[in-house]
């Protein structure tokens, strides 16, 4: 009776390394499939920003660009605008002399 007992003890405690192995392999293969699903996961969250980034890069660049082209325009006309008026305005050259004579050279 005493080996029946040991023996039914042994076979207990088999089974429940058995089961224990099991639940291993189990909690090692959900932390891989876990591991591989964050991983993908992150992948695709970085190439999703990078993306989105590189489209908001080009679309700030572009309106730079067309904003600079738009002042650019606007400053030669300005500037030309402003040689004109200089250009017509009456030059007293020697009025401008005598003044800078007198500064001059007192």
């Amino acid at each position: 009776m005493a080996d029946k007992n040991v023996n039914e003890e042994v076979s207990i405690i088999t089974h429940l390394i058995e089961i224990e192995k099991q639940a291993s392999q189990i909690i090692t293969v959900a932390n891989v499939k876990g591991d591989k699903m964050i991983s993908e996961a992150k992948m695709a969250a970085d190439a999703q920003f990078k993306k989105l980034y590189q489209e908001k890069s080009e679309m700030l660049q572009k309106d730079f660009e067309e904003k600079k082209a738009q002042i650019d325009l606007q400053y030669s006309k300005e500037m030309e605008e402003y040689k004109e008026s200089v250009y017509k305005q009456n030059q007293d050259k020697e009025k401008f002399n005598s003044v800078m004579d007198n500064l001059l050279f007192g």
